[in-house]
């Protein structure tokens, strides 16, 4: 298949995605996101897991979670075309049921970010939060980051580290 053809093709195949993103570097990302691909592997799905930007270590923890090969995204190493045609190939070649991508640092840092990549593919992004030190206060940084740009979208929030269903509790309440 010509490059054109493959790229006029990645644009009509689907397979739910979710970018999994944080505030900052510590809120566990790779962990939750290992874990996710780890439980939906284990009910038979097929996952396939990116890392936003260059990095040595979080792939090889991710592919203990996916049991398959991480790719890693890079808009600015290796390009938009790249990219897109990894997220192609997961699909087509590697029949993925669900595609996971890792973001780096937090949500807006780098040029470009894991916001740009997000935006750029239209990947929903799940916040993921070390809430053990705030409540309430959790909502006021989702809510600004959400509101921070509005060409991506921000699915939800994930409260790592809840010190008791009453922190919890406070933290959904507050979202």
């Amino acid at each position: 298949m010509e490059k054109h053809e493959q790229a006029a093709t990645a644009s009509a195949c689907y397979c739910p995605a979710l970018f999994l993103a944080a505030p900052a570097s510590g809120q566990g990302k790779t962990t939750i996101t290992a874990s996710l691909a780890h439980l939906l592997h284990r009910n038979g799905k097929t996952v396939r897991i990116f890392k936003f930007g260059p990095d040595y270590l979080d792939p090889q923890i991710l592919e203990k979670g996916s049991k398959t090969p991480v790719v890693q995204l890079d808009l600015w190493m290796a390009g938009e075309e790249w990219c897109r045609q990894q997220l192609y190939r997961a699909v087509v070649e590697y029949k993925a049921d669900i595609i996971l991508v890792e973001g780096a640092m937090g949500l807006f840092d780098g040029t470009p970010s894991s916001a740009d990549l997000a935006a750029k593919f239209g990947i929903p992004v799940a916040l993921i939060m070390d809430v053990r030190a705030m409540a309430q206060t959790a909502a006021a940084i989702a809510v600004g980051l959400r509101n921070y740009r509005d060409d991506f979208d921000m699915i939800g929030v994930i409260a790592n580290k809840c010190g008791s269903n009453y922190h919890a509790k406070l933290v959904g309440e507050a979202l």
